[in-house]
């Protein structure tokens, strides 16, 4: 046997369950699991049918893993996969969403996105993904960066926090004995940290006790549910508790990241070998106890709104009815795509559908279903409690001609919370209770300059990659995007950079002395 084949094998004998086996064997191939596969549906396309995936897989096992495979396999009278067919088939796994939705027309019930993230699995430990550049990418710079995106600290820090000045908004950083331990995906930090500010008002506002970890800045969901690199999910998940235990919250803050619900919900146990050792509390829970508490005021908005279910948090973890109740607070315009819930159609963008740019073109052709499910709603917007599924549903939006071009119609859920509660603060007169959160609230000069965004950024201010940081900044398209609104971001961006850069009269004097 060669050598990935091996490895490919002895993955699959590691992690495989006695459920999983019953899944393989079970399959009756009447084919009913491509009816409910968007990817299978719009294209008819063999090659992206549910069952070609199980198909594959269950030729491994058979030949590899059972007795009477072996042998028939050494008198060639059973078929042997080889490294050729996992090379050629690989790009199939991840031409997938591992959404779940073909289970719910299988008449046996089995489990394909399981199979489909046991593949993956395999993929990694045997090396074969790595010649992926995406895949190879999210694993090497979760390696070096613990960011899937290769982001360091300071580059997450220094553009939430110019943002943040530009609003006048704090976050606790570094607060030791705060309720919420809130960590972003890696998603949220690289791709809408501008719109993230909202969030952080939310919580703000309502009074929340979170903090933000100086280290921990990706919570794992793509290494977990793209790569599905169990080791390295380990560590993120490990390292994610062990942040916990540093600075003595009671619960993990779980904003909204439809893998990262799963992953919290589900997989982490799997990964872990025990269940993840903090309660989870979802950010959508969070908000809608604040309004029925009365602790975030709302004025329901009129926009008519549509609601697109994440699958791997309706589907896959059961939060359907918390974002439809949060949302009926909220808005007096939500109306109901079809089909909805857990038979919602996939945004075709989660773990890996828009991350891996070799699926633009196919993932754009397969969402005519999701843009078709918006156009009949007649909705203004589209809302989903995922930012992944919230960048798909925009990029959806623009190629079917549902926005304008530069029009966002896509927008996070926080995000319609926002649109409800500000209002709600100014009739009140109360729109400072978003600038300064609880831990931050009545804290001497010294604690608030230890634990505050200002404080990091005065730090990161004194170290001498400063500079390089500011090109970077001035360079990046997200600070260019939120310059649209607030204009002043580069005003702050210039006072930095002199506060940063010696004056003439000092650079004379250094000449003076250096003569």
């Amino acid at each position: 046997m060669e050598a990935e084949m091996r490895a490919f094998v002895d993955s699959l004998r590691k992690n495989i369950t006695a459920e999983d086996v019953v899944n393989l064997e079970a399959c009756l191939n009447c084919k009913m699991c491509g009816e409910a596969c968007a990817w299978y549906l719009v294209t008819g396309d063999e090659k992206l049918h549910p069952t070609h995936k199980t198909g594959f897989i269950r030729q491994i096992y058979q030949r590899y893993m059972t007795v009477e495979g072996q042998i028939g396999g050494a008198l060639g009278l059973v078929p042997t996969p080889t490294v050729a067919d996992l090379q050629e088939n690989m790009r199939y796994f991840w031409a997938c969403t591992a959404c779940g939705r073909c289970t719910l027309a299988c008449p046996t019930g089995i489990s394909i996105r399981r199979t489909v993230r046991l593949a993956r699995a395999a993929y990694s430990d045997s090396g074969l993904s790595h010649a992926n550049p995406t895949i190879r990418s999210i694993v090497e710079n979760t390696e070096r960066y613990r960011h899937s995106f290769g982001l360091t600290v300071p580059q997450v820090i220094g553009r939430v926090g110019l943002f943040l000045r530009s609003e006048g908004i704090e976050v606790p950083v570094d607060v030791h004995g705060a309720e919420m331990l809130f960590v972003c995906p890696a998603a949220g930090n690289t791709k809408i940290p501008d719109y993230g500010i909202k969030l952080i008002k939310i919580l703000n506002a309502a009074g929340v006790s979170y903090t933000v970890s100086p280290y921990v800045i990706d919570t794992g969901t793509e290494i977990d549910h793209i790569a599905v690199h169990h080791n390295l999910s380990r560590q993120m998940l490990e390292e994610w508790e062990q942040e916990a235990d540093r600075l003595g919250v009671e619960k993990i803050l779980l904003v909204e990241c439809g893998c990262d619900a799963r992953t919290l919900y589900a997989e982490a146990s799997e990964t872990l070998g025990r269940p993840f050792r903090y309660p989870i509390i979802s950010v959508d829970t969070l908000m809608l106890d604040l309004i029925k508490q009365g602790r975030l005021p709302v004025e329901k908005i009129d926009t008519k709104i549509t609601l697109h279910d994440p699958c791997y948090a309706t589907r896959l973890s059961g939060l359907g009815d918390t974002f439809r109740e949060l949302l009926n607070l909220v808005s007096n315009n939500f109306i109901e795509m079809t089909p909805n819930r857990e038979h919602n159609y996939c945004c075709n963008g989660g773990a890996g559908g828009m991350r891996l740019p070799e699926n633009t073109e196919l993932r754009r052709k397969i969402s005519v279903l999701k843009a078709n499910q918006i156009r009949v709603t007649g909705a203004e917007y589209v809302t989903s409690p995922c930012v992944v599924c919230t960048l798909s549903l925009e990029d959806t939006c623009h190629t079917y001609g549902l926005a304008q071009p530069g029009e966002r119609m896509a927008l996070v859920l926080f995000e319609v919370v926002y649109d409800a509660m500000e209002p709600a603060l100014a009739k009140r007169g109360e729109l400072d209770r978003m600038y300064v959160p609880a831990e931050l609230r009545n804290r001497d000069h010294d604690f608030f300059l230890a634990h505050s965004i200002e404080g990091r950024m005065a730090a990161l201010m004194q170290s001498p990659e400063f500079p390089a940081l500011l090109d970077w900044l001035e360079r990046d398209e997200i600070v260019k995007r939120f310059s649209t609104t607030h204009p002043q971001v580069y005003e702050h961006l210039r006072s930095m950079r002199e506060m940063t850069t010696p004056s003439m009269p000092a650079l004379r004097a250094r000449a003076v002395a250096g003569q």
